[in-house]
């Protein structure tokens, strides 16, 4: 266990957790973080335009700006430093076909799943979700059976050898300034015209109200994430590479991330009467919002075909690389070339093809 790191990753899951909790607190929202990109950087003009959606470009530059403040001024030595590699030599380096295919199947799967590590595993558990409880058992197995599958001990390593690699990956300052400066001005764009009706004035309220919200979550997570380590994929690749226990590098520390953080996120669900364990409502809506506005909780219960199927590929895209969409949006913020120019375009492609994958076998009863 000489790679655990209880504190950081107590205090990481805690900001992580209460990220989600100022989402839903102030914004009515859920901090689902592949909802979150595969909306906003698939349908660029709707979200640009559209106040309900707009707040989505303000999150992702405000943690895209906290990404590139803690790495290229707070921690630039260690950031993106991951050195804890060689010490368990069952902990693969994805290579660059691995950050393509593992970008992909992510996409694919949050998609037909309707979530990730974050909106099913810190969101979802949090408000008791037995649904989001089973697609975290489901896609954490997939993932460790996938590790366990591409191990480069395994006898079979041959076969997924072009899955590896032995170089560290490369980040570069101007492909973090260029993509944070991107992400900056799409946020600055106005959501719509100037006012012209009530229904107008009240849009573009709300709008500017669930910037602060946005902005206060994304740089909260952006910082959980670096406290925690979480974004080294070496500690994730750790905590699922279970043959660690022989050689004493198995990491746990992804387990305190998240236990931390669904406790953070539970307080703020307990200021619900649907989700408070008292059935006292301490807020009547999201606190930036107008009266009479509501909380946008997910109500799907099912425990079905298409859950299970979309956790499943989500878990073998996470246990590929070791990146899950939060980390990914992280390394492509920070400059990681092959998070920016591999794993974020197939994610993205992965989740255009998800939504059209699952209408098909739904349509061949299937699902």
């Amino acid at each position: 266990m000489s790679l655990f790191t209880p504190v950081t990753g107590i205090v990481g899951g805690t900001l992580i957790g209460a990220s989600a909790g100022t989402l839903l607190v102030l914004n009515g929202d859920i901090m689902g973080i592949s909802g979150i990109l595969s909306n906003s950087l698939l349908h660029p003009v709707k979200t640009l335009r559209d106040p309900k959606h707009h707040w989505r470009w303000v999150w992702i530059a405000s943690f895209s700006l906290t990404v590139n403040i803690y790495v290229y001024f707070i921690n630039p030595q260690r950031a993106l430093r991951d050195d804890d590699r060689s010490l368990a030599h069952d902990v693969p380096i994805p290579s660059w076909p691995a950050h393509i295919l593992g970008g992909l199947l992510v996409g694919i799967g949050t998609r037909i799943g309707n979530g990730c590590t974050s909106g099913h595993g810190i969101c979802g558990i949090s408000r008791f979700s037995l649904r989001s409880l089973v697609a975290t058992c489901t896609f954490t197995g997939t993932a460790i059976l996938t590790q366990f599958v591409l191990s480069p001990l395994r006898g079979w390593s041959s076969w997924t050898h072009f899955l590896r690699t032995s170089k560290t990956p490369y980040w570069h300052p101007w492909a973090s300034a260029l993509f944070t400066s991107a992400v900056c001005m799409a946020a600055l764009v106005r959501p719509i015209p100037v006012p012209e009706t009530l229904q107008d004035k009240k849009e573009q309220i709300v709008a500017q109200n669930k910037g602060l919200g946005a902005a206060l979550s994304g740089m909260m997570f952006a910082l959980g994430l670096s406290i925690s380590g979480m974004t080294k994929t070496s500690k994730v690749h750790d905590f699922l590479c279970l043959s660690g226990f022989s050689n004493n590098t198995y990491d746990p520390t992804l387990m305190t991330v998240m236990a931390s953080g669904i406790l953070a996120s539970l307080l703020s669900y307990q200021m619900l009467s649907d989700y408070s364990v008292t059935k006292k409502s301490l807020l009547d809506g999201p606190i930036s919002l107008p009266r009479g506005s509501s909380f946008s909780v997910p109500t799907n219960q099912a425990i079905d075909k298409k859950l299970m199927l979309g956790a499943a590929i989500f878990g073998t895209g996470w246990g590929l690389t070791g990146i899950c969409p939060g980390p990914g949006l992280y390394a492509a913020a920070a400059g990681v070339v092959s998070a920016l120019v591999a794993w974020m375009p197939s994610f993205l492609l992965g989740s255009h093809l998800g939504i059209n994958f699952a209408d098909y076998l739904s349509k061949k009863k299937l699902l």
